[in-house]
């Protein structure tokens, strides 16, 4: 490489300066001599000197450095430097700070006197010869020292990684013409084929020592594959813990299992700097996924949500609607209030307690604009708010999960549990439905994606950024990182029904699965069930209606609650219909000829006639306007038109009154408007003419 060597540099300095490098480089801290600079720049150029240095430094200052190691010469002018700090989000104090920062150190020099006229300046210069060991440095993610090895790379997690590292390190001297060197990494490309094959890596385990292989075994099935010494030394018996140290990551990287890293991600805004026992990623899942096939893990006890939280939902905005909801100066609902809703939440025993969900519910509907505040410091049904109810099951679903992948309620750092939110659900999409799966078997899994893509996913940058501007970050280690995932899917897919939770029987959860629900959602299989695995109903005489589930229960569970309350959801769902729930109902825009329907289709047997009379007589009594295609508004009882004429602007709009229970309704107002009109006035307006009616009062 073409450039200015470190003793060109150096040559130019002051006394003062050559002696404050050779206290930081020169750790004997003996005087400058004849062969000071020599001593110095070898020093300098060492690279577990170089390491050192590396190690705790920003990582803003890393990424300068990569800056001049890729430059042609080893200059990079001011303008280039503040450009591409610029893109980073990194003003141009911190710049300057930085760039101070590695000139102390002797990393990089300014090209100021008129030595340097043939650069073009202000500018700065990187030594020559720190090129070479800073390329192999920087390359990985922490710029460490393998422990009792010099300078080694942070990885790799991933065993295709250490495959493509291992033959990087061979081919790059030279070594064969690019055709020799191009079959090779065909070759190894093949190899890595052959050792993922799972025979392959049961015989691979197999030869490893018991107490090795035994090692291994926890590591993946206890930590998710990733073992730091400090968490090792708590976790581990002393005997196991002994058997930590570079000797065990030479033999595991001869079975091609693992290794013994020094792994800090401290730049990628991840609590971690030390030596680490690493599974290859590709080695944990085998292992988790032989763990989960060999027999499933039945729970004591099984917690299912459903589409409880879409219910909740609804129930929360009718609330809102009938009655209001007051809140505090800081914008909080009433504690009295607050119980009140919750009171008419469905919960289930072991789920997530009513206080979390009205909080999620709060949240959700707050950012939604599903309720907006009054001039009266009370909280109202928004415009979009009425909208909610209409929307189809899976896509109010679908909202809500939104939300909850972007919701920072739940602890740890909201940059990482985004990432491994999203990559979470999309491992939940290739497990088998309805089988068991250890509690944090997919949580380690993502953490270990998200680990093994913190490159492509600019996290560092993201970081540093970040830090040049002097927010406040929260460094999460591996252990946190897992675990409040975990806590996301027990307080967030299980809240929506996406996954089901089996729990022990001290109470701990130890077992999660995909639902059906959740199955339907994520697109892993059809919506509906096979042919004829269809729901039904039994509607009793005293108002009960008792749901037999099949695979499309979600659907019918959701459209019961909105007309009726639901009293348990054990094996067979219990319903109860009344004029209150109906009313509500109506409130919401559901028709009562939609749950005269959904009734009459899906009960086993004729739906009793006084369930009929006194859904159609709560329905009148709500009062209900039948609109036909004549273009005549018709009531079936005559105080529900007196009431309605009674209104100075429904006689305004509509023309005369034709009888009783009768009257023109005109062209001065579109239907859409008038349902608007009279939904405010307490009305429910219907297309259709009103069912003949049993009552002779009725009739006049």
């Amino acid at each position: 490489m073409n450039g200015i060597s470190l003793k060109e540099f150096l040559s130019g300095l002051l006394q003062a300066r050559i002696e404050s490098l050779h206290e930081r480089w020169i750790p004997e801290r003996s005087p400058p001599s004849k062969d000071g600079i020599e001593r110095l720049i070898g020093s300098m150029c060492d690279p577990d000197r170089l390491a050192r240095r590396l190690e705790g430094m920003d990582p803003f200052c890393k990424d300068l450095l990569k800056e001049f190691v890729a430059s042609p010469d080893g200059v990079r002018t001011h303008e280039q430097l503040l450009r591409s700090a610029a893109e980073r989000g990194v003003p141009q104090q911190a710049l300057e700070a930085r760039l101070e920062e590695l000139a102390d150190m002797g990393l990089v020099f300014p090209l100021e006197d008129d030595r340097w006229d043939r650069y073009r300046r202000p500018a700065w210069g990187l030594g020559r010869e720190l090129v070479t060991p800073l390329q192999e440095l920087l390359r990985s993610p922490g710029g460490s020292e393998r422990e009792g090895e010099g300078p080694a790379e942070a990885g790799p997690l991933t065993l295709k990684a250490f495959l493509g590292d291992r033959h990087f390190r061979k081919t790059r001297r030279g070594d064969g013409d690019e055709e020799t060197r191009e079959k090779s990494a065909r070759h190894a490309r093949q190899a890595y084929k052959l050792f993922l094959m799972p025979g392959a890596i049961r015989g691979r385990l197999r030869r490893l020592a018991a107490e090795d292989r035994c090692l291994v075994e926890t590591t993946a099935y206890r930590f998710g594959g990733l073992l730091p010494r400090t968490l090792a030394e708590r976790a581990l018996d002393p005997e196991e813990g002994a058997l930590l140290g570079p000797e065990l990551g030479k033999r595991l990287e001869e079975s091609l299992t693992g290794t013994w890293r020094n792994l800090d991600l401290r730049a990628y805004g991840i609590d971690l700097a030390e030596p680490t026992l690493i599974l290859f990623q590709e080695i944990t899942l085998a292992l988790l996924r032989r763990r989960a096939s060999e027999g499933e893990r039945i729970p004591a006890k099984e917690v299912v949500a459903g589409v409880d939280l879409a219910t909740n939902v609804m129930r929360f905005l009718r609330y809102v609607d009938e009655n209001g909801v007051r809140y505090t100066v800081k914008g909080e609902v009433f504690k009295a209030t607050q119980k009140r809703i919750q009171s008419r939440l469905v919960t289930v025993e072991g789920g997530e307690d009513p206080e979390g969900i009205f909080r999620f519910i709060f949240r959700f509907c707050r950012q939604r604009r599903w309720i907006d505040r009054s001039g009266e410091r009370t909280f109202r049904l928004g415009a979009k708010g009425r909208s909610f109810e209409a929307l189809a099951l899976p896509d109010k679903l679908r909202d809500l999960l939104a939300f909850a992948v972007e919701d920072p309620d739940l602890g740890g750092d909201p940059f990482h549990q985004t990432h491994l939110r999203r990559i979470l659900l999309r491992l939940l999409r290739r497990i088998e439905p309805g089988r068991w799966y250890d509690a944090m078997y997919l949580p380690h899994l993502a953490r270990n994606t998200y680990l093994s893509q913190l490159d492509a996913l600019g996290v560092a940058e993201w970081f540093a950024a970040a830090k040049a501007q002097g927010r406040y970050l929260r460094y999460e280690d591996l252990v946190q990182m897992s675990w409040h995932l975990f806590h996301w899917v027990r307080h967030r897919l299980h809240l929506l029904g996406i996954v089901d939770l089996g729990f022990d029987e001290g109470g701990m959860p130890v077992a999660l699965r995909l639902s059906d629900l959740g199955s339907s959602l994520l697109a892993t299989q059809p919506a509906q069930g096979a042919e004829g695995a269809r729901s039904t109903l039994v509607v009793n005489p005293d108002f009960e209606i008792l749901l037999f589930p099949e695979a499309d229960a979600f659907e019918l569970v959701h459209t019961l609650d909105r007309f009726s309350r639901r009293r348990s959801s054990d094996r067979v769902f219990r319903f109860q219909l009344s004029e209150e729930s109906v009313r509500s109902a109506l409130a919401d825009g559901m028709t009562l000829g939609e749950i005269l329907r959904v009734l009459s289709e899906r009960c086993r047997t004729p739906l009793p006639q006084n369930v009929r009379f006194s859904i159609r007589d709560w329905g009148d009594r709500a009062g209900i306007l039948y609109l036909g295609e004549d273009g005549r508004l018709r009531t079936r009882r005559r105080e529900v038109m007196d009431a309605l004429c009674a209104n100075s602007r429904v006689r305004e709009l509509c023309g005369e009154r034709l009888g009783a229970r009768e009257m023109e309704f005109g062209d001065r107002v579109s239907r859409d408007e008038f349902r608007r009109l009279v939904r405010d006035l307490g009305f429910h307006l219907e297309s259709g003419r009103p069912p003949e009616s049993s009552s002779s009062e009725d009739r006049n």
